[in-house]
């Protein structure tokens, strides 16, 4: 792994190859201005955005270009394949880790599911992957709140109960290591034995589940039935308009 000015060098040529200007690059990391620069003149920056930094320039250099031996013959798109092995000997035990752990795309399942933004639905009998969506995951940690990647599912919203904000056929991409309500947010549950995607907010006795669309009634759900409703995920992003 470079270090000191040459890590700084390669910083600049990637910044350069992308076309981003220094202060873009301090505005994506949230930092100031004279830390980018501390990073190009002396290479000096925090370990913990030292590997959000290879995935953002993932797209115009290979982790090779940061002197991380036995990536070299990765491809530029960074995919992993069987055997690639990353020599991380002589790294602070922290970045290490980071560095076996870091998977440049996230591949999340998407499961044969359409959750009622409506009435509810029954639960199918088997949850079947039918394939997947490859994310980029430096999009993943800049744009996502979630528990673990591992977490991460695929389903579809059927209904219009969440319109204007969820529109029938949407993509949701949900967090399954959300099982209870901590915070106001968009939860896919089980009420009564039937799928929905709704808002959930929760008062000081008890819980609101509330419609989007201001055709359907809030349902006020009294803290002695909160067993009730059993949180399978948390809805933490959708595409909106498209279906499959």
């Amino acid at each position: 792994m470079l270090t000191g000015p040459k890590l700084g060098a390669a910083i600049e040529t990637a910044r350069i190859k992308k076309g981003v200007s220094k202060k873009k690059l301090a505005d994506d990391f949230g930092v100031a201005p004279p830390s980018v620069q501390g990073w190009v003149k002396f290479g000096r920056i925090d370990k913990s955005k030292l590997m959000d930094l290879i995935a953002y320039f993932s797209c115009v250099v290979t982790p090779a270009h940061w002197g991380l031996d036995g990536w070299a013959s990765l491809s530029t798109d960074m995919s992993m394949q069987a055997g690639d092995t990353i020599d991380v000997e002589g790294l602070p035990a922290a970045l290490a880790q980071k560095i076996k752990s870091y998977r440049p795309v996230v591949e999340v399942p998407r499961f044969d599911i359409a959750a009622s933004m409506g009435p509810g639905t029954e639960p199918p009998e088997m949850n079947m992957v039918v394939e997947h969506m490859r994310l980029d995951a430096n999009w993943v940690r800049q744009n996502l709140v979630y528990t673990a990647v591992d977490n991460l599912k695929l389903i579809s919203g059927r209904g219009d109960s969440m319109a204007p904000t969820i529109r029938n056929g949407d993509a949701l991409l949900v967090d399954s290591g959300v099982t209870s309500v901590e915070s106001d947010a968009i939860y896919f549950f089980l009420m009564r034995g039937q799928q929905h995607v709704k808002r959930i907010q929760r008062n000081l006795d008890g819980l609101t589940i509330i419609s989007d669309n201001g055709q359907y009634k809030e349902i006020d759900v009294p803290g002695d039935r909160e067993g009730d409703i059993q949180v399978l995920a948390q809805i933490i992003y959708w595409w909106t308009g498209r279906s499959f």
